[in-house]
């Protein structure tokens, strides 16, 4: 990896920092990581295709229900720094907290009928096993020559056998 791709995946890193804290606008990651609206837009969509293709539906619902006690917990700290509040400004900072917490919670427990994936509507099967595929070729890649010429070999035996079972009547 170079320079540019290492600084790039540390800005990734930290949008997906913020997205755990419940950022989830590419205004929000713009400012918060100092990078153009268009830019921020496209670490989202990364963070959001990484979660997609980590681990089983029993460790993303785990993850899930973290994420929701944490925000839970950030919703009772707003409300007590609100409550704490010396003046009108730090009323509304506090609120606006709880605000994007509550914005959070509903994402996760799928309440959110704004929500940009329900507006786009669903992933295609094809789109997700492209980005299966370009997974897999980006880990044999990086494998060490001879094991990545093994793996190669397999493939394409693979490859050749499915060929053939589809020409077979």
């Amino acid at each position: 990896m170079g320079k540019p791709s290492l600084k790039r995946e540390e800005l990734i890193l930290k949008c997906e920092d913020y997205m755990l804290r419940g950022y989830d606008r590419p205004t929000e990651i713009s400012q918060l990581v100092g990078v153009a609206y268009n830019t921020a837009r496209e670490y989202i969509d990364v963070v959001k295709t990484r979660w997609e293709m980590q681990g089983d539906p029993a460790t993303r619902e785990s993850t899930r229900a973290e994420m929701v006690k944490k925000a839970q917990e950030v919703i009772k700290e707003g409300w007590l720094l609100k409550s704490n509040a010396k003046n009108t400004m730090e009323k509304v900072s506090a609120l606006r907290v709880v605000l994007h917490a509550i914005e959070r919670v509903t994402k996760l427990q799928g309440l959110d009928t704004n929500n940009q994936d329900v507006q786009r509507g669903t992933v295609s099967v094809y789109f997700q096993r492209q980005r299966q595929i370009m997974a897999l070729a980006d880990g044999l890649n990086q494998l060490p020559a001879p094991k990545k010429a093994k793996a190669l070999e397999m493939v394409k035996a693979e490859l050749k056998k499915r060929q053939e079972a589809r020409e077979k009547p």
